[in-house]
């Protein structure tokens, strides 16, 4: 690691910070409520209790066949050996450990705490939102069964990326979530072959020069990447990383 790694590291949690202080809002429609979600440590699992989804489930796009993803070289080149979690996917539904389907990290990358990856409960989700009450009720609204993420540092020190997924209660909620989701900052356009969109949020904090969030969802799970270093990533750095989540997702590979 360099020596401005770790300032790259403390700028990039400045910007995570905000972003957990209540950047990203969903919109709880069965409670006419907009409630501020944000990131958290990993504790023990907690799932808020499902319900029954909403009597006018939206429907799903077609699974799109994507070409090789542009994920940077220095990405790609070389992850983290075998994950010791396992699961599985079979037609957009999840099952197993959570933690198996996040963005591998590449090998001269500095990850943080595990680096399998850390649980994200609904207890975190909702303990770092404005309206703890709210955003429990829009977990509950959407089925939600759990949760990982696992943040790293690359190996040239340039950037920070944070890979959240939230397992909801069908590819149909997860949908419905992952539309109500919205930033304040200005969009990134990525030019995806499935549901996809970024946004630049540069000016969130005084930390950091540059800071994006990508969000997307696969099946029955929600994406949320967020970039943070001295300088804002291109949208085909973004693009590259989405691509590469968003396979593992679908493929498990």
């Amino acid at each position: 690691m360099n020596a401005n790694d770790g300032g790259a590291r403390r700028r990039g949690r400045g910007v995570l910070y905000a972003v957990a202080a209540g950047l990203v809002a969903v919109t709880a429609v069965t409670v006419g409520v907009v409630v501020a979600v944000g990131s958290s440590s990993g504790h023990a699992d907690a799932s808020a209790t499902s319900t029954p989804p909403p009597a006018a489930s939206p429907a799903l796009p077609p699974v799109p066949s994507l070409t090789p993803s542009s994920v940077p070289s220095s990405e790609a080149s070389a992850s983290v050996p075998a994950a010791r979690v396992s699961g599985h996917v079979a037609d957009g539904v999840h099952t197993g450990d959570l933690r198996f389907f996040l963005l591998p990290a590449p090998a001269d990358a500095e990850v943080s705490g595990d680096r399998d990856g850390a649980p994200y409960t609904a207890d975190d989700i909702a303990g770092s939102a404005a309206k703890p009450s709210d955003a429990r009720a829009a977990l509950t609204t959407y089925g939600f069964r759990s949760g990982a993420y696992r943040t790293y540092l690359t190996g040239d020190g340039a950037y920070e990326i944070s890979a959240r997924l939230i397992r909801l209660g069908s590819p149909a909620q997860a949908a419905a979530y992952y539309r109500q989701h919205t930033f304040d900052g200005a969009p990134m356009p990525l030019g995806a072959a499935y549901p996809a969109r970024a946004y630049d949020l540069a000016s969130a904090s005084a930390e950091s020069t540059g800071a994006v969030v990508a969000l997307s969802y696969q099946g029955d799970v929600q994406i949320t990447l967020t970039l943070t270093g001295d300088t804002t990533p291109s949208a085909r750095y973004v693009r590259g990383l989405l691509d590469a989540q968003y396979q593992r997702l679908r493929t498990g590979r």
